[in-house]
C-alpha cells in the first residue's frame, strides 16, 4: 500500500458522507498498478468504519441482466445470513418480488424502499436484494453496505434496445435506492473501460461516481515499497541495485513484487542480507521470464488467432500511442476487419482507446512483450 494513502484518506471521506451523498467509488487504472489490492485495503476501510460489505470479482458469466441479478442476490443473502436475520427478509423479499409489477412500497421497521412502474422486473430483483442487505446492516448496527466489484470492466450493455443491459439495470437500482437515501454505496473496480462502459449505460453514473484513476508509484513510494520489506528483515539493498530496480520497474506495484521476490529469493538461498547490483545482474533472465509467463503470455494466449495475428502485426508498429492507420499498414487484413479486431480486443480488455484512433495498451509494456514473441527484442 506504499503511496496509497491519499486514496484511502479520500475513500473515508466517500464514506463519512453517506447515504446523504453517495457513496460509491470509481477505481481506474493499467494491469499492475494495484487496484485489486486497494480494493481490498478499501474493503478493511469500509469495515472499520461500521459498514458490511460484500467484494466479488465479475468475471464475463455473469455480464447478462439473470445472470447479474443472481450474483448480486447471493451477495445480499450472504450478509443477511451473516447478520442472522436471513430468514425473515427472504419471505419478505420474495413475496415482494412476485408483486412488484405496480408501484409498491415494502417497509422493515424504519427503512422503507418505494419501487414504481420505472424499474424493470430485473432492476427491480436487484433494487430489493441491496435493499435487504442494507436494512439487514442497519437491524446490526452498520452504518450500510457496499457493494464491491472486480474487474467490472467486463459488465457492459449492449448496443440495440431489445440487448442486454446488465451495467444499466444495476446503476438504475443503486441510483434508484440512493435517492431515498438507502444506505447502500458500489464500488467499481476495474480497466479504464469501466468508464465508458458506465457512461454508456447511464448518462448520469458521471455524477454517482467518485473517480480515482490508479496510477505508477511516486519513485519515493516505490523506492520505500521496495526495500522497506527487506530493511525489516534485516537486509539491506545497496543504492545502485534500488536505482536499477526503480528503472526497471516504473513504479508499477505488481513490477515491485516481482523483482522484490526474486531477490529476496536469490537472498535467502545464497545466504546473505547485502544485495549489490550484481545480484540483479544474475537473476534477470529469470526476471524476464516470471514476467512473460505470469503475467502477458496468458493474456495473449486466451485470444483467437485472428486477435493475436493483428497484436503481433501491431508489434512492429510505433507506440505509444498505437495507432490504427499503423496497424492496418502493418497488417494483411482488411480495414474493415482491422476495425472488428480491435473493437474484440478492447472487449477482452487488451486496449483501451485514448481518444479516436489510438490505443493503449492495458498491461504495462505489453508492447515490449509483443516484441520479444516476434523475436524483435
Amino acid at each position: 500500500m506504499a503511496g496509497r494513502e491519499r486514496e484511502k484518506r479520500t475513500f473515508a471521506r466517500v464514506l463519512a458522507g453517506a447515504p446523504e451523498l453517495p457513496a460509491n467509488v470509481l477505481l481506474v487504472g493499467l494491469r499492475g498498478v494495484g487496484k485489486t489490492v486497494l480494493l481490498r485495503e478499501f474493503e478493511q476501510v469500509a469495515t472499520g468504519e461500521g459498514w458490511q460489505t460484500s467484494r466479488v470479482q465479475v468475471e464475463p458469466r455473469h455480464n447478462t441482466e439473470s445472470a447479474l441479478t443472481r450474483l448480486v442476490g447471493e451477495l445480499s443473502t450472504q450478509v443477511v445470513e451473516r447478520l442472522s436475520i436471513a430468514a425473515r427478509l427472504r419471505r419478505l423479499a420474495k413475496d415482494a418480488i412476485a408483486e412488484a409489477r405496480g408501484s409498491i412500497s415494502v417497509t422493515f421497521d424504519e427503512l422503507a424502499l418505494q419501487l414504481t412502474p420505472v424499474m424493470r422486473g430485473a432492476e427491480q430483483d436487484i433494487a430489493l436484494a441491496l435493499f435487504s442487505a442494507a436494512k439487514a446492516a442497519d437491524d446490526h448496527g452498520s452504518r450500510g453496505y457496499l457493494l464491491m466489484l472486480d474487474e467490472a470492466q467486463v459488465l457492459r450493455d449492449e448496443r440495440t434496445r431489445e440487448g442486454e443491459h446488465p451495467l444499466s439495470m444495476l446503476v438504475a437500482a443503486v441510483n434508484g435506492l440512493q435517492g431515498q437515501n438507502i444506505p447502500v454505496g458500489l464500488v467499481v473496480c476495474g480497466l479504464p473501460t469501466v468508464r465508458s462502459n458506465l457512461l454508456r449505460a447511464r448518462t448520469y453514473s458521471e455524477r454517482m461516481f467518485r473517480g480515482e484513476e490508479i496510477g505508477r508509484l511516486d519513485p519515493s513510494a516505490g523506492r520505500d515499497a521496495l526495500t522497506v520489506p527487506f530493511t525489516d528483515a534485516g537486509m539491506r539493498l545497496t543504492d545502485d541495485l534500488v536505482e536499477r530496480v526503480a528503472a526497471d520497474v516504473d513504479g508499477y506495484p505488481f513490477f515491485v513484487q516481482l523483482w522484490g521476490a526474486e531477490l529476496w529469493e536469490a537472498a535467502t538461498t545464497a545466504g546473505i542480507s547485502e544485495l549489490h547490483l550484481d545480484v540483479l545482474l544474475e537473476i534477470e533472465a529469470e526476471i524476464q521470464r516470471r514476467l512473460d509467463v505470469d503475467f502477458y503470455a496468458g493474456r495473449f494466449e486466451s485470444l483467437t488467432r485472428a486477435e493475436q495475428d493483428l497484436l503481433m502485426a501491431a508489434s512492429a508498429c510505433p507506440y505509444p500511442p498505437l495507432r490504427s492507420v499503423d496497424i492496418r499498414a502493418s497488417s494483411d487484413k482488411s480495414g474493415a476487419n482491422v476495425n472488428v479486431l480491435m473493437g474484440r480486443l478492447i472487449e477482452q480488455g487488451v486496449l483501451f482507446r485514448r481518444k479516436n484512433g489510438e490505443y493503449e495498451y492495458t498491461a504495462p509494456r505489453f508492447h515490449e512483450f509483443l516484441g520479444r514473441r516476434a523475436g524483435r527484442a
